[in-house]
């Protein structure tokens, strides 16, 4: 592919910049990407859990939808690339646990290789990284908790827990029409939050 064997520094592209190459299929652009985003995504994979899931499979998923955003990704929809990826791997986890939740499993062509991830590089075993991830967490809950209504609350809650949108607004008395509308407004209030972390 055009780019995949030249000598640019991807360093110096903008976000918008690599997905455009990673979409001709960069793979070199797409490593790029990873080590700008591994981080972001270590940080919201230590947010959740599900059973039968631990932090390396959050992890897989996330680089996941951290490629399908990139391949996906469009300027002209006027959303930072930032934005956009934190909604995709946001979306990607809640989906995960909702399949958790309904005793579904994931299949193995779904998951990539997590030796693509070096994890000298996230350090999760380092005391003071796993305080400050602590930190962060208790931050991000706050702050989900205080932008949020109290029904959206609920929504998310039971949302999480792999309910449909029907079984939502039968307990809590609603259309589901209404939490579906209540969830798009949930994934807007977190893309504000996720963009001021």
């Amino acid at each position: 592919m055009e780019g995949r064997n030249n000598n640019k520094n991807f360093r110096d592209y903008t976000d918008t910049e690599l997905t455009i190459e990673i979409q001709k299929g960069n793979q070199t652009a797409f490593e790029e990407m990873v080590s700008r985003y591994k981080g972001l995504i270590g940080y919201f994979a230590s947010q959740y859990s599900a059973a039968g899931y631990d932090h390396a499979d959050f992890m897989q998923e996330g680089l996941l939808a951290l490629h399908s955003a990139c391949k996906t990704y469009n300027e002209n929809k006027k959303a930072s690339f930032r934005n956009y990826a934190g909604v995709c791997i946001n979306n990607r986890f809640m989906s995960l646990i909702r399949k958790a939740n309904a005793k579904s499993v994931i299949p193995g062509n779904s998951i990539i290789s997590f030796d693509d991830i070096d994890p000298s590089d996230y350090n999760r075993n380092n005391p003071e990284t796993m305080i400050l991830e602590q930190e962060s967490s208790n931050e991000l809950v706050t702050l989900i908790r205080e932008t949020l209504s109290p029904f959206e609350l609920s929504v998310l809650k039971a949302y999480l827990k792999g309910l449909s949108y029907a079984q939502i607004g039968q307990i809590l008395s609603v259309s589901a029409k209404a939490v579906d509308n209540a969830m798009q407004r949930i994934r807007r209030k977190t893309l504000i939050i996720i963009d001021n972390i």
